[in-house]
């Protein structure tokens, strides 16, 4: 089974690197959640996670209800995205992202051939808008901005070019109203350091310069395995996080990032290939989503990583330490099996 092959040599770089950067308790709960994720992977042998499409309108409300119960009840001082309770911290944004895919997988399995009509198009979006509004309001810009990607990549194929160039003239309206009115100082100077990194070096260019040493030092072949000074003695900031590939390619250099790229170029290429073979149009439609999901947070975070694009707070997928998106994402990888195998 390739994605499971391909999923092991993922679990396998993520787990070294928390483990040769020094993050042994973090490296043991990881550890934990990959043996999760598999027993959830594996049970779409006996589960038929199909099934959850029957009610996909259920899996949107109950993303929805999470979300405002942990941001509202548990944190009523401050509406944010996550919940730390000992083990680790819960992130209900990250199961959101399965109501979300639900949705739009059996709205685009009726309506894509009627998506060139306007109202089909907004009708789209706005099943998806409470999701993205909630997220903004905990806030968190940088998975908002995923799932706001998620239902644009996978309505864009079926606009007709008017509909294209209209739209995209609204987008550009409502990115420059959200800069002067809507994005917080901090949100503006992640975009604008971007092109200045050397302004404000201790402040909000010091991830961005740190990152960018980081790749910088490691050549071709990297520093060797437990190597890595810049994310070993923490000069780079998130280094199991949000900057895991980074501290990846510090002791792998180049050689491990190419080998990075390839191994995401096959996950998404498995996923499509084994795919194309499946009549029903729901699971067809569910696989797309998932490349396009997969596809943007792959691209988004790399380029992130290698300083091409503004920080953003979005794990790496299958790398980055955290078990709500590994769970989740093993969930989605579930269900989609679940149609392979019926």
């Amino acid at each position: 089974m390739k994605i499971a092959l391909i999923l092991v040599f993922f679990m396998l770089i993520s787990l070294v690197t928390l483990f040769s950067i020094g993050r042994q308790t973090l490296f043991e709960r990881q550890l934990i959640f990959w043996l999760a994720g598999w027993l959830i992977f594996f049970s779409s042998y006996w589960i038929s996670y199909k099934n959850v499409f029957r009610r996909p309108y259920f899996g949107l409300v109950l993303a929805i209800v999470i979300i405002l119960l942990v941001g509202v009840f548990f944190l009523p001082s401050h509406f944010r995205s996550g919940l730390n309770r000992g083990f680790g911290s819960f992130q209900p944004s990250e199961f959101g992202r399965i109501g979300l895919l639900l949705i739009l997988s059996v709205f685009l399995a009726k309506f894509s051939s009627k998506l060139n009509q306007d109202r089909y198009l907004l009708l789209s979006f706005i099943l998806v808008l409470p999701l993205i509004l909630l997220i903004l309001l905990e806030p968190d810009f940088g998975t908002a901005l995923i799932y706001f990607l998620t239902w644009f990549f996978s309505v864009i194929g079926f606009m007709s070019k008017k509909q294209f160039f209209r739209w995209g003239l609204i987008l550009i309206l409502i990115f420059i109203i959200g800069w002067f009115f809507v994005f917080k100082p901090y949100q503006k100077e992640r975009v604008l350091t971007l092109f200045s990194s050397n302004k404000d070096v201790l402040g909000s260019g010091y991830n961005l310069r740190q990152l960018k040493i980081t790749i910088g030092s490691a050549g071709i072949f990297g520093r060797g395995l437990g190597g890595g000074t810049e994310a070993r003695l923490g000069f780079l900031p998130s280094s199991q996080t949000d900057f895991i590939l980074d501290s990846f390619v510090e002791e792998w250099g180049l050689v491990g990032f190419v080998f990075f790229l390839f191994l995401v170029f096959l996950f998404l290429r498995t996923i499509y290939v084994e795919s194309r073979f499946v009549a029903d149009p729901l699971a067809k439609s569910f696989a797309f989503l998932l490349v396009v999901q997969f596809g943007l947070r792959f691209v988004l975070m790399t380029a992130v990583d290698v300083g091409l694009f503004p920080i953003m707070g979005v794990p790496v997928p299958f790398l980055s330490y955290g078990g709500s998106y590994l769970i989740s994402d093993f969930i989605l990888l579930a269900i989609w099996r679940s149609f392979q195998t019926a």
